[in-house]
């Protein structure tokens, strides 16, 4: 699924402005001058390995953790010195969930929705509106300790969500959740997204970040690639191919032989050949054919978030920067 983007979105100013943000804990630097925008009503994807910083920048965003260097404004006002006035129109979901096992479904929502300052009817009609959206009615009376993986992860997006928030932070929010679940919780974001909220999200699930408006790629606390999904696989300069054959490991060996390929990779019973983006892929695929090779290739296309991702780690080992 695609996200839905209101017409003419990005006319408006950014709903949160990054410049510099840096977090040192002694001598060890876990972010390191991460520079990014993130528009109204989109979904901004955090993507890298982990250890890369993500959950340091979304904690420092939220204002868990205070950083060491760097600004940042949040929906017009300065999100370190002025952060009261911002915390209301805040959600923060993280990895772990923070819900309370002792209490129940209900009682963790009315808990939360207390910290947001909702009380009385608003409070009621808030939950029940959660309750309804989510599906949560079957768990309302349940102890949380006794919910799946992926029953507390709903049942957190409504407690992070309760005050309708306009930016939403979530940390690895499908972590252990199988793909049913995941994919319902990523169509529940969508609403939200499409009620006006902007949501951040930290991921390394590449088939996740592919959804994002726009992704910013942190490796050993540094922002090595930022922009759109399409944009950033367009910038690799390459194409894709797929060829299927039952000779799948000889021919994988023989494109070593073949000139223009840049890479090559087994996949299933398959061969997934990289060339440049402006080669022509028949004098490549005939060069194969006559090396005694019958398969069948896909049209070129765009690389992958993974073709990206390797080579974003293959640069940051290369720069001394990876782990």
């Amino acid at each position: 699924m695609r996200w839905s983007k209101p017409k003419n979105r990005y006319m408006a100013d950014p709903i949160l402005e990054v410049r510099n943000l840096t977090k040192r804990f002694g001598d060890f630097t876990a972010v390191q001058d991460l520079t990014f925008e993130v528009e109204p009503e989109e979904v901004f994807g955090f993507l890298g390995p982990n250890g890369a910083g993500k959950s340091t920048t979304i904690k420092m965003l939220c204002g868990v953790l205070t950083p060491t260097a760097g600004q940042a404004r949040a929906l017009g006002f300065d999100l370190f010195i002025e952060a009261d006035r911002v915390r209301q129109q805040i959600g923060y979901m993280s990895q772990k969930f923070s819900l309370l096992d002792d209490l129940t479904v209900t009682e963790n929502l009315a808990y939360f929705g207390q910290l947001y300052g909702l009380q009385g009817a608003q409070l009621k009609d808030a939950i029940q509106q959660r309750v309804r959206e989510l599906q949560l009615k079957p768990l309302v009376d349940l102890l949380v300790a006794g919910l799946s993986t992926g029953e507390k992860q709903r049942v957190a997006l409504a407690s992070s969500t309760l005050h309708r928030p306009r930016m939403l932070f979530l940390d690895e929010p499908t972590s252990g959740v199988d793909p049913l679940r995941r994919r319902l919780f990523w169509e529940a974001m969508d609403d939200l997204v499409k009620g006006g909220m902007t949501i951040l999200v930290t991921t390394h699930n590449l088939g996740e970040a592919d959804q994002c408006d726009r992704l910013a790629f942190i490796m050993a606390g540094r922002l090595m690639a930022y922009g759109k999904p399409r944009k950033l696989k367009e910038d690799l300069g390459r194409q894709v191919i797929e060829v299927r054959t039952e000779q799948f490991r000889e021919l994988q060996r023989a494109t070593r032989e073949v000139p223009g390929i840049i890479a090559s990779e087994l996949m299933g019973r398959g061969v997934r050949l990289s060339l440049p983006a402006e080669a022509q892929a028949g004098p490549v695929l005939a060069a194969l054919r006559q090396r005694g090779f019958a398969f069948e290739a896909s049209a070129p296309e765009l690389p992958s978030l993974e073709d990206l991702f390797i080579d974003l780690v293959q640069q940051s080992r290369t720069s001394g920067r990876g782990n």
